[in-house]
């Protein structure tokens, strides 16, 4: 049986109220690499920050997106990786100069902010939830198992690595309704401590499971896709303009016509006529006399 590639497989422990899902992320983990060119220490962050969101976006219950974001911090400036409920990632990263090695140096004073929208589809109202929690801990899975502790009250663990292949994440969680008495979460928290993620995302999932945890009746349901997919347009292009003075535009227009407008997460190249600009302009002097 061969290893699913870009795609997130859940599974629960019968008897147990126990889930689990595993995400390994390949041609998505290229198409995110190739976005930019990222430093070293850098890069395994945006890898495991794609794993990580693939896994937390899989709860989505409705027409919605996820943003995972990174932010505040000195030497990484902002992190932002975003998926839908259908499973479609896109992401980016901005840094600083002189980059330390090491994780809590990177993050630094800044935040995790999880943040879940959604569409308000059928004439729903739009919702929107927000959690933050301090960088504090050694590492961004050990960080995320702190937002799941203090924003969703959940026992969970997640396991989060990257090389220049794949980027791949194991995730456990404890239900609410879960009976006390059997010990097997801690015994599985224990189990899965050492586990090498990248070396074990190498086996097809019936066989990582059974290697895993031979002793549990598991049941395993089927993979899911998980897509780069960017949803820039020119019509969200012209909408983003829209947001600028009269006296910005002008600004833009005077560098250079066509204006060269490149998407942040996937490099896209958007041309936008000097006369579009001008209209644009007319638009925002009309609105600032309002």
């Amino acid at each position: 049986m061969t290893v699913g590639k870009d795609s997130l497989r859940r599974f629960i422990f019968e008897g147990e109220d126990i889930l689990g899902s595993i995400v390994r992320l390949d041609d998505v983990w290229q198409s995110l690499r190739s976005s930019d060119t990222y430093p070293p220490q850098i890069e395994a962050l945006v890898g495991e920050a794609a794993a990580a969101t693939a896994l937390l976006g899989r709860s989505l219950k409705f027409d919605g997106r996820l943003t995972f974001q990174v932010q505040g911090a000195e030497h990484l400036r902002l992190l932002v990786m975003q998926v839908d409920n259908a499973l479609n990632l896109r992401g980016v990263a901005r840094y600083g100069d002189a980059l330390p090695p090491y994780f809590t140096e990177l993050v630094d004073g800044g935040l995790l902010c999880i943040t879940v929208e959604s569409d308000g589809v059928g004439g729903a109202k739009p919702e929107r939830y927000q959690s933050m929690v301090p960088l504090s801990e050694k590492s961004l899975a050990d960080c995320l198992g702190v937002y799941y502790r203090q924003s969703v009250q959940l026992p969970t663990v997640i396991m989060l690595a990257t090389n220049h292949e794949r980027a791949a994440g194991l995730m456990l969680q404890a239900m609410p309704e879960r009976k006390p008495g059997s010990g097997r979460w801690q015994q599985l928290l224990a189990e899965v401590g050492a586990l090498d993620v990248m070396r074990m995302s190498g086996l097809d999932d019936n066989a990582l499971l059974s290697v895993l945890f031979p002793e549990d009746d598991i049941r395993l349901f089927e993979a899911e896709p998980v897509a780069f997919k960017c949803d820039c347009s020119d019509e969200r292009i012209i909408n983003m303009l829209q947001m600028f003075s009269a006296d910005e535009l002008a600004n833009l227009i005077s560098a250079k016509d066509p204006v060269e407008i490149s998407c942040q997460f996937c490099n896209h190249q958007y041309l936008v006529s000097g006369e579009r600009i001008l209209g644009l302009i007319d638009q925002a002097a009309g609105n600032a006399v309002h």
